[in-house]
This record gives C-alpha cells, structure tokens and sequence, in this order.
C-alpha cells in the first residue's frame, strides 16, 4: 500500500532511510525538515507500506533557497529486499505528479550506480557528480588547533547563539558559492533559524565557528546520531574576504577533534566533483572516498 506519509511513520521511515543510504537520517531530524521547510518548497511526502512496515520512501519539494523557485527536486528510495515490484515506479510517479503540479520546469533527482538506469528510463539526464568520503576522527592529527596565531579563536556555534546574524552571513555566503547548477541564493536569516539552526541533529557543541579578530570567518558544522556513533559533516566554508588563509582547514579539524573526543567512530562529507579545493582538503586530513552519488536532470513539461 502507497499512501501519504503521516507523522507517526517517522521512526520507520528514518530506519529504512539510514540503512539503505549514506546520509545521516533521524526521526527527530525528519519531522523537524518535514515541519520546517518554508511554503515554497511545497513539499511532499509518501511512504509504501507491506505488512504493517514501512518498505519505501518517496519526497518531493521545490529548491527553497535556490536563485530561482521553480526547481523541483524528487528522492525515492526503496528497501532492497523489495525492490524489481513496481515500488519505486509507483513512488517515483507520485512525486512527479506533485512538482508538475506545482509548476516545476526542470526535475531533479539523485542515484547511487544501482539505480541509474531507473532514471535514465525515464529520460533525466546526469549532471553534477558528488564524492562522497569517511574519516575515523580518532586518527586524524588535530595538532594544528593547539598553536592558532594571533587573532584566531575557534568557538562552538552553541556560544554564539545571541550572534546568530553574524553566522548567518558566513553561512550564506559559503552556501551561495558552492559549485551548483542553481546557486543557493536565497536563504533568508529567519527560514535559515527555523530549517539550518533548529535542526535536532546538528551538534551545538560539535559545530564550530572561527573568529578573527572577533569577528565569524569560516565555519563547520556537524549533525550527530549519537546511536550510531555516526556523524556527518554539513556545511563548511569561509567568508569570501578571508578564504585561502587556511580557516576552513582549521574549522573541520575542530569538529573532527570534538567527534573523535565524543564517541564519534566514522564522520562522512560529501563534496561536488569539481569543488577541487574541498577534496584536497579532506583528502589531506584523512578522508577517503566510498561512493559517488550522481544528480540527474529532466525539463518538466
């Protein structure tokens, strides 16, 4: 049985989500994206249910902060013991149906090597690919934070809760200049407190940011599942009038140094292909490659 999504299948579906996908999936985390998202993003959600358990997931929403609001985006996931009966296909086309209904001109969607040919069947085309990488905290050499010149503090981002508006510039500058198709633009200081800042799993203590002269100047932030002893790390970037100076180098090693210290065993990254300066980086402190996650594309009719 397909049907919509109610706020009681939250655990069920996170399990399925974190188990069969690399990303960080929480029922607190999905209720909270679910409640939080702004009116635009009209989202959707559905999920395939067999004998009373949830064996599939379907969303679809609209890019919110994106530059322009017409982007419709779609993820479909099904239980590998269920998949090959018509699952997916009937999720798929439910998600479809609602961004065409909502006026999407292009689709986009996302897909591991297993289920590329899904996607081309239904004529999307790739475009963006994504590097996805893991480190053991524990063994990473933090020693560069013990001996930061003057002028550097690193702070975490639970310290500067009354100096938010600061963050939030960094934050967005970074976010807007990430390599993307449709840059994110839009992420105003409100929408950004409710979806980015009040998010469940992100760690106020394991989330850091860097001040110079006082001042916020590159970031790092890191959500949790402290049942798994599994983090992973979201955004990090550097003001644009202070990159290159070896910040955001600084930033991950501190969320890496808190990870390693707080029962962290494995945080992942993920990093678009031609964001060379970042896989340098991670390549640098240890993280290794284990799968590539590729975006597809499809004009809407």
């Amino acid at each position: 049985m397909i049907r919509e999504y109610e706020d009681a299948d939250a655990e069920a579906a996170a399990a399925l989500l974190a188990d069969n996908s690399p990303w960080l999936w929480t029922a607190a985390g999905l209720r909270h994206r679910i409640a939080a998202l702004p009116p635009r993003a009209n989202r959707a959600s559905w999920v395939a249910e067999d004998v009373g358990s949830v064996v599939g997931w379907a969303e679809a929403e609209f890019d919110w902060a994106a530059e322009r609001d017409d982007i419709g985006t779609l993820y479909v996931l099904v239980s590998p013991r269920d998949r090959r009966r018509g699952i997916g296909a009937a999720l798929f086309d439910l998600a479809v149906a609602h961004l065409e209904r909502h006026s999407a001109s292009e689709l986009r969607s996302w897909s591991f090597p297993e289920s590329d040919e899904f996607l081309e069947r239904r004529g999307f085309t790739p475009t963006r690919r994504e590097r996805l990488s893991a480190v053991d905290p524990r063994r990473v050499d933090t020693s560069a934070l013990d001996e930061l010149q003057d002028g550097l503090r690193i702070v975490p981002l639970g310290a500067l809760e009354d100096r938010l508006a600061e963050v939030h510039d960094v934050y967005a500058e970074a976010a807007a200049d990430m390599p993307a198709d449709h840059r994110e633009t839009k992420l105003p200081f409100d929408e950004w407190l409710a979806e980015t800042v009040a998010e469940p799993d992100l760690s106020r203590d394991g989330s850091v940011v860097v001040l110079l002269d006082g001042r916020p100047a590159a970031l790092s932030w890191l959500k949790v599942d402290r049942e798994r002893g599994f983090a992973q790390q979201e955004l990090t970037g550097t003001a644009r009038a202070h990159r290159r100076r070896g910040l955001a180098r600084l930033a991950k090693l501190a969320v890496l140094r808190w990870a390693a210290n707080n029962a962290v065993g494995r945080v992942t990254t993920g990093n678009d292909a031609e964001n060379t300066a970042m896989l340098a980086l991670n390549d640098e402190l240890g993280f290794r490659p284990f799968a590539v996650e590729t975006e597809w594309v499809k004009p809407s009719p």
